[in-house]
């Protein structure tokens, strides 16, 4: 029986929490270093979560039809006639253009489709396939005519993190050499990533890059900046995506009381906090006038839609639990010949 890897639930828990920080942050009221905690998040929470998404990525035509597409589709007509309905004038019934988080599970698929792309046997190819997408995303951001159709330029902004992660799982030799480079050593490695960090961070605060910038969505004639300022946002992320996944990482592997147990209930979280985010934005801003009122709504709904029982309801509708279910049954009722005593 495979082990349970903890660490990534813990990991899983982190991130989903600063995603639902964030978007609380962009409607609450003014307060202290808001507008700093704000661009400090969306400078590596969605990077480090699809380095995530890549290590546990595989193809599966039933998961990615019934945990994928099919939920794109109904949290699609969902949303946009949620918030329609609450009174946006902005908002309306469409496929096209993924609506807010959902730009995330669309983008999912389709680096699951091009996982037979991906695949690549060599680690020089795997480097050049890396290399490749790091320019493509550089480039994306000169062409206008490419945003939120589709999600065409936060799929090509986005792919070199799926990539990585998903190289990284599979590169054991890699590794191995970083577990066999001794304590020394990687205290040392990981120190200079630290300050790699902060200074990397210190620098997109004082040039004033926005959140904005950080979206993947926008080109750069759209917002006024440049492509060194992506390339300096993408140095930011990889160096926080190396703390979490090669220093934090280890020293998580466990079971964290209330932690690990939302971390493994992620989906719900994902998946239905827009709701509540809509809701409060159009109907109910002044309940996040204050920080303490943010930490409460924050605290308050992870705990709401990370619990057990909204995690296995989520993922049996929404995960494929159901087909698999139906496929499972299916498969017992041929297995019995007829006549055979049951």
């Amino acid at each position: 029986m495979k082990t349970r890897e903890y660490q990534y639930d813990n990991l899983r828990f982190l991130l989903i929490a600063l995603v639902v920080l964030g978007h609380l942050l962009e409607i609450a009221g003014e307060f202290p270093h808001k507008e700093t905690l704000y661009a400090v998040i969306y400078s590596f929470h969605m990077p480090a979560f699809l380095f995530l998404s890549g290590m546990f990525a595989r193809f599966d035509r039933s998961k990615w039809i019934f945990g994928m597409a099919l939920p794109y589709l109904i949290f699609q007509w969902l949303y946009t006639a949620f918030v329609e309905k609450l009174g946006d004038p902005y908002v309306h019934v469409q496929f096209s253009r993924p609506y807010w988080i959902l730009w995330y599970l669309f983008v999912l698929a389709v680096y699951t489709l091009l996982l037979p792309v991906y695949d690549v046997p060599s680690p020089v190819g795997r480097w050049l396939m890396v290399a490749a997408s790091v320019a493509l995303a550089l480039l994306v951001g000169f062409d206008k005519s490419i945003d939120y159709q589709w999600s065409a330029s936060r799929i090509i902004a986005f792919q070199p993190w799926f990539l990585l992660g998903y190289y990284f799982r599979r590169a054991d030799g890699l590794r191995a050499r970083w577990n066999g480079g001794g304590r020394t050593l990687r205290g040392i490695v990981l120190g200079l990533a630290a300050a790699c960090c902060v200074v990397l961070e210190w620098l997109l605060l004082r040039q004033d890059v926005t959140a904005k910038m950080m979206l993947g969505a926008y080109g750069y004639e759209d917002l006024g900046y440049s492509w060194q300022v992506r390339g300096l946002i993408m140095c930011c992320s990889a160096s926080v995506i190396f703390l979490l996944f090669a220093g934090l990482a280890p020293h998580l592997k466990r079971r964290i009381p209330v932690i690990t147990v939302l971390g493994q209930n992620t989906l719900p979280i994902y998946l239905l906090h827009g709701f509540f985010f809509h809701l409060l934005r159009l109907k109910f801003p002044y309940l996040l006038a204050q920080p303490w009122q943010v930490l409460l709504v924050w605290v308050g709904l992870l705990l709401l839609l990370g619990n057990p029982v909204t995690g296995r309801v989520t993922s049996f509708l929404f995960g494929g639990g159901w087909h698999h279910l139906l496929q499972t049954r299916r498969g017992r009722g041929r297995s019995i010949a007829p006549g055979e005593k049951i």
